[in-house]
């Protein structure tokens, strides 16, 4: 196997354990995997509108807006007039999402610890400075 090809299937089976672990730690949470990742993006984009949901996760209108229904619902979101459009609404995580979110985070983020547990601190340091080096 070619070292590209071997590098991308490594970051395929890397991308799954990490989902796998995001999927062990939700359940404990009463969230679904797409709640937490748009709770994550509007946490990064606090001017965001349902739009931008939509086009972030390739979601309908509709369904965007029963994901923020059910966000509001549970008290994660909040939706107040956007300042600068009238017929837009602009998102906001309240701090109960806020909390939800640093608690799910702190148990996913415990679970992937686990796998540089076996690694030395210059063999960390290597893995840090090659993944900087990614253009994301």
């Amino acid at each position: 196997m070619e070292d590209d090809q071997f590098i991308a299937y490594r970051f395929r089976e890397i991308k799954n354990l990490l989902t796998s672990f995001l999927n062990q730690v939700l359940p404990d949470y009463h969230i679904s995997p797409i709640m937490m990742y748009a709770l994550e993006f509007l946490r990064k984009h606090p001017d965001s509108k349902a739009v931008d949901i939509a086009k972030e996760f390739g979601l309908t209108r509709g369904a965007v807006t029963q994901l923020l229904d059910k966000l509001e619902q549970e008290d994660l979101v909040i939706r107040k007039p956007h300042p600068t459009s009238r017929r837009s609404l602009q998102i906001h995580v309240t701090p109960k999402g806020n909390e939800l979110i640093k608690n799910i985070l702190d148990a996913y983020h415990s679970k992937i610890e686990r796998l540089f547990a076996h690694y030395s601190i210059e063999e960390l340091s290597t893995l840090r400075t090659l993944l900087n080096k990614l253009p994301l």
